[in-house]
């Protein structure tokens, strides 16, 4: 493995997604690398922790690289593509290295994969943040340049911020456990450059705002596990007895109405029938009182 490969896992370069990442699968766990490339980080997982590694590849090149390295390489679109020839609830880690910006249906391809981790398996993530603050300044001049490759890759479909991350796992019914971030922030002279082509000058505001989190993650980075949804408890009494507690009041409720209504009709049927009764009956009252 060259040199360069081995920096990506050393100590004075840490602020990596692979290294990050790396540091938070335990040894000897099963991991299935989503978009494993050529195979070079499951093989740094197997050598370095005595994982067990497999991976999933659209590049038929890469994949027949990585199955060299790996236990099992599958040529398939996760999305998409039949996953029954891969074991359900094999793996301790699912892992997605700068894919999920790559997704048309990231929520459900969230959901899909539930099915491969084991009962206390999480998924892996690395993401390009679009709310740097280099994303931010091109904006800010009117500038949306797509890229081969970084932040506004040309093969983006979606772009995230940490909301969206936190959103896109919440609805796939994810708990993000740990979330980390690969650092790149701006140099007060460069942003001082930028803002002086608009005719702007920054404040020590402005440069404090320019390095927060979600400005300076260049890459968020974390674990997210399936969440537990809590079945809801029916009452004491079971739906039956619910039904029939609720056809009782209102029987009984119905009645009351019904005998209520049967006295006004039979007094309204009596005045109606005898109204010269009823006008004498008050005349004799009224000439009694007086």
């Amino acid at each position: 493995m060259s040199n360069y490969t081995n920096s990506f896992f050393s100590e004075e370069n840490h602020n990596t997604s692979w290294y990050k990442v790396f540091h938070l699968i335990k040894d000897k766990s099963s991991v299935l690398d989503v978009g494993c490339s050529s195979g070079n980080f499951g093989h740094e997982l197997i050598k370095r922790k005595g994982c067990v590694v497999d991976g999933i590849e659209l590049d038929t090149g890469d994949a027949k690289i990585a199955a060299k390295k790996l236990r099992n390489v599958w040529v398939l679109n996760i999305e998409f593509d039949d996953i029954s020839k891969i074991k359900k609830r094999a793996y301790d880690y699912v892992y997605f290295g700068d894919v999920i910006e790559h997704l048309v249906q990231p929520i459900e391809t969230l959901k899909r994969v539930k099915s491969l981790l084991k009962p206390d398996g999480a998924v892996l993530f690395s993401i390009p943040n679009m709310g740097h603050i280099a994303v931010r300044l091109d904006l800010l001049e009117g500038n949306f340049p797509i890229t081969e490759t970084g932040l506004l890759d040309k093969t983006h479909l979606h772009f995230y911020t940490q909301e969206e991350v936190e959103r896109v796992f919440g609805e796939a019914g994810y708990a993000i456990k740990n979330l980390d971030f690969v650092k790149k922030d701006y140099p007060k002279a460069l942003l001082k450059k930028h803002l002086a082509k608009l005719g702007l000058t920054p404040n020590e505001k402005f440069y404090k705002l320019a390095q927060k989190t979600d400005a300076a993650a260049f890459q968020f980075v974390g674990l997210a596990a399936p969440s537990v949804i809590k079945k809801f408890k029916l009452p004491r009494f079971g739906p039956v007895d619910m039904f029939e507690n609720f056809y009782e009041d209102t029987k009984a409720n119905y009645e009351a109405d019904i005998k209520r209504l049967q006295a006004e009709n039979q007094e309204l049927r009596y005045k109606v029938r005898h109204p010269l009764r009823n006008t004498a009956g008050h005349i004799k009252r009224k000439i009694k009182r007086t």
